[in-house]
């Protein structure tokens, strides 16, 4: 186990948490399997259409979100380093439950519409959620691209595109994802609880993501102070 252990993070840090999301997936396709196999119950339109959405948005994420992942992860892979030199299993495998957990709470909703997703037709609420994710979706995707742009050029801040509108407009692209599935999944049955998931990820967005790139940022571009003032943290109201 040590070897294997060692062997994982010698790899890069990108490597590691490229395929991050992965396990979700897997989660919910094997859910969506043992529910057919099973015959428990037939699916919905809106169990469909979310789980088709959490799979474009994970194999997405295979090829994106990589700062974000590194910015998330980077504390939880140098103690996972560090316990792995002391041979502590017991806290290698707390930490790896941690982070399991913390992802899977991240994803209630989706977890509340994939099992009790309420009734068979979709509504106007699922129109209206439907219409917010695809704007998140729209939203991180122009901020790849102007990402892209750039790729070549690592000493050079982006701020094109949405970048001129926001300095951290991937977030608000992730929040509108999570945001729309969240009303969509206002339908399911007995849906309050699934809220937990929405907010824990906007806690993690808006107090632990947002400030660490800001301070990355700041750290590592000599201009992202002044971009910083001509430029809204999140967005501005003001025309």
């Amino acid at each position: 186990m040590t070897l294997v252990l060692r062997s994982v993070t010698k790899k890069s840090p990108r490597a590691l948490i490229r395929f991050f999301f992965v396990p979700i997936l897997i989660t919910f396709l094997s859910g969506t399997a043992l529910q057919s196999f099973a015959n428990i119950s037939e699916y919905t339109n809106r169990q469909l259409l979310m789980t088709l959405i959490l799979f474009v948005w994970c194999l997405k994420s295979i090829v994106s979100y990589r700062s974000i992942k590194t910015v998330l992860l980077s504390n939880f892979l140098d103690d996972l380093k560090e316990e792995i030199r002391n041979k502590n299993f017991i806290k290698i495998i707390y930490l790896i439950l941690k982070v399991s957990f913390i992802q899977l709470a991240c994803f209630t909703a989706l977890l509340s519409l994939n099992y009790l997703p309420g009734s068979v037709h979709l509504n106007y609420i699922d129109v209206i959620g439907l219409i917010i994710i695809i704007s998140g979706l729209l939203m991180e995707f122009l901020c790849e691209k102007e990402l892209k742009k750039y790729s070549e050029n690592k000493s050079k801040l982006v701020e094109s595109g949405p970048w001129s509108l926001s300095r951290n407009p991937n977030f608000i692209g992730i929040f509108l994802f999570f945001l729309g599935i969240q009303i969509i999944a206002l339908n399911a049955v007995s849906n309050l609880w699934s809220i937990f998931g929405f907010l824990l990820m906007s806690f993690i967005i808006f107090k632990y993501l947002v400030p660490l790139k800001e301070k990355s940022l700041m750290a590592k571009f000599s201009n992202y102070g002044v971009y910083s003032k001509r430029v809204p943290k999140l967005i501005s109201f003001k025309f």
